[in-house]
């Protein structure tokens, strides 16, 4: 998207809002400045390092570009860059713009993971053979000031276990928008301190690729979306306690996902370290104090341990995959509402003494016209243990289609209980209450 530096505030959204900012109020950046330094225009830009300053000083609802001239990608950083302590209104947000300023003088916003880094993070740097270092402060810290925001790129390599940007509001923030990062070989992305907690979270038309703790983390978010998200972790390992989780929450509520990709997050040092035979990395992981969640048209692969970790009450899963992983889909409450449909789970994975399985049960949970495909000796249920142990797991499979060796269980791990409605099992239809008590499987 090209713009011209007059109408720079005229962009249209990537959030789909019209942008009600008076036109001669937008802020201008660029690494050194140029002209009087006022940030007025881009004849007059301010110098990057001049952005708190700057913001320090703004009215509510202000809009700033920062720009990096193409002849000069990409500009260096380490130490944190901007504080950003300035929101908005939900009709006048503020917004910080990332993008590249050409040798014609337009504003370039990233629209892929292809565009050249504007940034890229030195120090903490590791050589091919030594393990990567989450180590490097954030370039972007968000203040408790920071509700009603507008965030669209940057296109960037490198930044720490800290993120590049960093939530440390140590309250609530409200009415957030990410859009349009691209980022490559990180320790995250996006991360949120403790006692932060965000409402109103929109994550969108993203990518990553080279994870060491993952895309996103958040300590307590309620009401968001993630959409249209790329990200891929690719094979990187921390090792020690540096896990890979490519999205995580702690605690939330009214949460969705749709259309994101999650790809080859492994972390196999760390057990052997700790003198573990159980490989971690995990796609989406949702602890249990999150509840009312949707994922619609998400898909993992190639993960160590879970493709979708849910711990949630109440989750809705539609039109998802999962492959290669050692366990594709994982349930661990016992909401009553927990449903699966037309879901495809097939070749999980198995890791050093430790068999994987399509679908890992400790709670409840409906498969409608869900697809279910194992391989090797690894049966396609496994049922676990949760939080409450005197309960059991129960799956109750309507339509769909299970295949697995003729001589494997269809469940193994703890007690369970799993019932067929017309189900294909290796082509036969079958329906039936079965129970399975750890040992073997018998009919009810």
């Amino acid at each position: 998207m090209l713009l011209g530096f007059l109408a720079s505030v005229a962009l249209p959204p990537a959030w789909g809002v019209a942008q009600t900012q008076p036109l001669n109020t937008a802020l201008h950046f660029l690494p050194a400045g140029t002209g009087t330094q006022d940030g007025s225009n881009w004849e007059n830009a301010a110098s990057l390092d001049q952005v708190t300053q700057f913001v320090d000083k703004a009215k509510p609802g202000q809009t700033i570009f920062c720009g990096v001239d193409t002849n000069t990608m990409p500009v260096e950083w380490s130490g944190p860059q901007i504080i950003w302590n300035l929101g908005g209104s939900p009709a006048a947000p503020a917004a910080i713009n990332f993008g590249a300023l050409s040798n014609a003088r337009q504003f370039v916003l990233p629209t892929n993971s292809d565009a050249p880094a504007l940034f890229q993070m030195v120090g903490n740097e590791t050589g091919p053979n030594e393990r990567p270092d989450v180590g490097g402060d954030p370039h972007v810290v968000l203040g408790r000031q920071s509700s009603h925001l507008r965030i669209s790129g940057p296109v960037f390599d490198r930044a720490g276990g800290d993120g590049f940007f960093n939530l440390d509001a140590r309250g609530t923030l409200k009415d957030l928008r990410f859009s349009n990062i691209h980022a490559r070989n990180v320790g995250r992305v996006i991360e949120t301190e403790e006692n932060t907690a965000i409402e109103g979270l929109t994550v969108s038309d993203c990518t990553a690729l080279g994870m060491i703790r993952g895309f996103a983390r958040f300590r307590d978010l309620s009401d968001a979306e993630f959409r249209n998200l790329d990200l891929d972790a690719d094979f990187v390992d921390g090792g020690g306690g540096m896990v890979c989780q490519i999205i995580s929450v702690s605690k939330g509520r009214g949460l969705n996902f749709d259309n994101i990709r999650l790809a080859k997050a492994v972390n196999m040092l760390a057990a052997q370290e700790r003198g573990s035979t159980y490989i971690q990395g995990d796609g989406l992981v949702l602890e249990e104090d999150t509840a009312d969640v949707r994922i619609e048209n998400c898909h993992a692969s190639d993960m160590g341990d879970g493709g979708f970790d849910v711990k949630t009450e109440n989750v809705y899963m539609a039109n998802c995959t999962t492959i290669r992983c050692k366990l594709g889909i994982r349930i661990w409450s016992h909401h009553p509402d927990n449903l699966l449909e037309n879901c495809s789970m097939t070749e999980p994975v198995r890791r050093p003494n430790n068999d994987g399985s399509c679908l890992w049960v400790a709670g409840n949970v409906t498969l409608r016209d869900c697809n279910m495909v194992a391989v090797d000796e690894m049966s396609p249920i496994r049922f676990g243990e949760g939080r409450n142990k005197s309960r059991d797991g129960t799956v109750k499979i309507q339509g769909g289609s299970i295949t697995h060796k003729e001589d494997v269980r269809l469940a193994t791990g703890s007690r369970g209980t799993v019932e067929l409605e017309n189900v294909l099992v290796n082509g036969v239809e079958t329906s039936g209450r079965y129970r399975w008590n750890g040992w073997w499987m018998r009919s009810l």
